[in-house]
């Protein structure tokens, strides 16, 4: 599947191909190892281990960041995700 087919892949940002490990803060205690797969100034697509309900709104660790992103979930496809930055 290209990028492009992605629901989502209309928004807007250039994204930036990656490959980095961020965490998925889902409440006060739980959190989600995920496998980033691109990157833009609105938002990010990623990959967790194992298909996962996620709720609309939840928080992204991303590397080299000290604090986490609020982010809204776009779309879900699998075990893919593309949320945008809020």
């Amino acid at each position: 599947m290209r990028q492009t087919d992605l629901p989502g892949a209309e928004l807007r940002g250039r994204r930036t191909p990656v490959i980095a490990k961020g965490t998925l803060k889902l409440g006060f205690l739980r959190s989600v190892p995920c496998d980033i797969r691109n990157i833009s100034s609105g938002g990010v697509r990623f990959a967790t281990r194992k298909e996962i309900n996620l709720p609309e709104t939840f928080s992204i660790r991303l590397p080299n960041s000290k604090q986490p992103r609020l982010c809204q979930r776009r779309w879900q496809l699998g075990r893919e995700t593309g949320v945008e930055f809020i």
